[in-house]
């Protein structure tokens, strides 16, 4: 399984909107949330609300089959992909139809 760490900004005022937005993932659009998953070869995802000093970021923790996944999700023409990306794009100001540059991972540990 390869593995993936990933943060986009959010601007403070639009926090409830994505924690709302969050929540609906996680409640009502749960199903279509698994089978876009299954669709692009994600096994697993966890999103983490981040403050620091220079604000606030979106951080996306995804295990998945290969690292095509993010390719195969920009390819998901399905009507959840669509509303899915617009809303990211509009909550966080990214277009998840480029590809995303993944940062270089220096570590790996766990535990045998």
């Amino acid at each position: 399984m390869k593995k993936f760490a990933y943060s986009f900004p959010i601007l403070e005022h639009k926090i409830d909107k994505w924690l709302s937005f969050a929540e609906e993932i996680n409640t009502s659009k749960n199903d279509e949330f698994s089978q876009m998953h299954k669709r692009i070869g994600v096994k697993k995802e966890s999103w983490f609300l981040q403050k620091s000093d220079d604000g606030y970021s979106v951080v996306v923790y995804t295990e998945a089959e290969s690292d095509d996944f993010l390719e195969n999700f920009k390819n998901d023409t399905s009507d959840f992909s669509n509303w899915f990306r617009k809303e990211v794009s509009e909550l966080q100001n990214i277009d998840l139809n480029y590809k995303t540059q993944m940062p270089i991972k220096v570590l790996d540990w766990e535990e045998e």
